[in-house]
Formats: structure tokens, C-alpha cells, sequence
């Protein structure tokens, strides 16, 4: 099967599965984490999605997440390194019904990295600006109907609404002297 980028309206357990994984996750890690965060999609209330629950963990050391892997795939995950960011661990979790879709996407990167920062500013930002709400509502809609089964394109399709999002944001947070702007 073949992997989709399909839209569901938000779903009130999204959270909670958040929690529930959260919880797995530290236990797993333990005091090699910082901080866990729920980010994308499915963190902003209302915001239709794909329901993949999005997890970012603060490590205070890289190179020590490798060697949990194994014990990442005996919790259901698979193991993708880096996977196109430099100083990331990425680990994805697979749908049971063997469809190839996500359920969970871990990003782990060290403490100060730029894409912690980033990735919660855009989340911060949704959650206040209707308008941008919208309008990345709209453009994730478009993009899953015309890129249903090309999470690549899906994903490149959204580039320029994220762009000009994170401009609006970054503009905002730096005048609010938030520790997400630079």
C-alpha cells in the first residue's frame, strides 16, 4: 500500500494520545530529556490534519538518543537518523493496518537547536493568528487532494504558506522579545 496525505477534521484525542506517548517516550529516555513538546498539525485545536501526532524532545545530548534505537523498534518505531536535518533523530511509528500511513513522528534535537525554536514558533503562532490559521488550513487541504499519494509534493506544496507564516511570526515574536527569534 501506498502511503496518503489525507485531512481529518481535528480530533478532541489528539492530546491525549499525545500524553499517552509522551509518557512512553520518557520513560524510555528518562533524564537524557529536557523537554517534550506536542508540535504540528495535530497540537492546534481545530486545525484539520493528517493525524500523525507530532512529538519534539529536547536532548542535552545528541549522540547519546542512538543508542536507544533498538529500543525505539521494540516500542513499534522506526528508525530514520537524521533524515534530511543535521543534528536531528527522526523515528516514525507506522500504522497497524499495515497501510504505510504515520501515527507518530519523534524529532529529537540537542538543546538550542534552531528547528526546536522554529517549530514551536510556527505552533505558537497558529494557535493566535486566525487568519494564518486559515490560510495553512486551506493550503494543507489543497495540497492532500492534489498530492494525495505524494508525500514529497504534499510537503513542497506547503512551502511558501510556511514561509510567509514564519515571516509574520518571527516578526511578531520579535517584537514581543520572545525567546523564539533570534
Amino acid at each position: 500500500m501506498v502511503r496518503e496525505m489525507v485531512i481529518v477534521p481535528y480530533d478532541d484525542m489528539w492530546p491525549d494520545i499525545y500524553i499517552k506517548e509522551r509518557n512512553i517516550l520518557l520513560n524510555i529516555f528518562g533524564n537524557l530529556i529536557i523537554d517534550v513538546q506536542h508540535f504540528g498539525s495535530t497540537s492546534i485545536k481545530g486545525l484539520s490534519a493528517k493525524p500523525i501526532i507530532d512529538i519534539i524532545i529536547v536532548a542535552n545530548d545528541i549522540s547519546q538518543i542512538d543508542e536507544y534505537n533498538q529500543v525505539m523498534e521494540d516500542y513499534g518505531y522506526s528508525v530514520r537518523g537524521e533524515n534530511g536535518i543535521e543534528g536531528r533523530r527522526y523515528f516514525v511509528k507506522l500504522s497497524p493496518d499495515n497501510s504505510r500511513n504515520h501515527t507518530h513522528h519523534i524529532h529529537i534535537y540537542q538543546k538550542g537547536n534552531q528547528h526546536i525554536f522554529d517549530e514551536l514558533m510556527f505552533r505558537d503562532y497558529l494557535r493566535i493568528d486566525n487568519e494564518a490559521f486559515k490560510e495553512y488550513e486551506r493550503i494543507k487541504i489543497e495540497a492532500s487532494l492534489k498530492f494525495r499519494y505524494s508525500p514529497r509534493e504534499y510537503v513542497n506544496a506547503k512551502d511558501d504558506c510556511i514561509m510567509s507564516i514564519m515571516d509574520k511570526a518571527n516578526l511578531y515574536y520579535k517584537h514581543k522579545n520572545n525567546p523564539y527569534v533570534k
